[in-house]
């Protein structure tokens, strides 16, 4: 099957992924921050292909017909909010684009851009903040057709329907958490890199601060609150079908 311009663009997002990656494997010869977001940015690039591969091995779409219990909503919220989604590639380009902007030849994250500097945010708020914006509109989504997949007699229906309600704050909370493990591993990747280094930050690609991590905290929030403010009062995924989805 052709792929539209969706998933051309996703290719396109991938390529410039791998070619930040060589650029700062040969620039600085350390794998720990390219290996990491190289890894991070095919999944969620390829995740469709990943869950289209998936539904073909294990027979989803047909057991889906059959059985109507929670693998089945799952499986058919994932079809709606990745593979479906037409704005998935574009939820998920901030992630790419915020690491290629860390190519040697332009890097936002350190040397003169990064001291760019405006009421303490830097560059570096804008895919931050884009980020943040994204994941959360990919969360809400993700809740919405959750909820329209779940059969009207199913025990989670109820659970459902709480979880789509309050889809902004549920977002809000996975962003907290995803963010947490974002920084950690930043933390971990910087104080290795500086080891391998002998602690010459010249030499390390990702740069790590307390008051880099405030910021960028803050620039999430941004995100996140942008997110839900324009999402208030409209249906998600309203274009997107699930025929093959079980009926309630």
């Amino acid at each position: 099957m052709k792929p539209d311009s969706m998933a051309l663009l996703r290719y396109a997002l991938w390529l410039g992924v791998l070619n930040t990656a060589n650029a700062n494997r040969k620039f600085f010869g350390l794998p720990t921050t390219w290996v990491f977001h190289l890894t991070l940015n095919s999944f969620t690039l390829f995740l469709p292909e990943l869950l289209q591969l998936t539904n073909a091995v294990f027979k989803l779409d047909a057991r889906a017909k059959r059985k109507r219990d929670l693998l089945a909503t799952a499986h058919a919220t994932l079809q709606d909010a990745v593979v479906k989604n037409p704005n998935y590639a574009l939820y998920v380009a901030p992630v790419a684009l915020a690491y290629m902007v860390s190519h040697p030849k332009f890097n936002i994250y350190k040397g003169d851009f990064a001291k760019l500097r405006v009421l303490g945010f830097g560059l570096d708020a804008i895919p931050h903040s884009t980020t943040a914006f994204a994941f959360t509109n990919l969360m809400m989504d993700t809740l919405a057709a959750f909820r329209r997949n779940t059969p009207v007699n199913a025990s989670w229906r109820a659970l459902a329907e709480r979880a789509d309600e309050h889809s902004g704050n549920l977002a809000g909370a996975l962003l907290i958490g995803a963010s947490a493990v974002y920084e950690a591993g930043e933390y971990a990747i910087h104080q290795e890199e500086m080891r391998e280094t002998g602690g010459d930050e010249s030499k390390i690609n990702l740069v790590w601060s307390a008051q880099d991590t405030l910021f960028d905290v803050l620039a999430n929030a941004l995100g996140w609150v942008a997110g839900v403010i324009l999402r208030k009062g409209k249906r998600p995924l309203q274009k997107i079908s699930n025929p093959s989805s079980p009926k309630p």
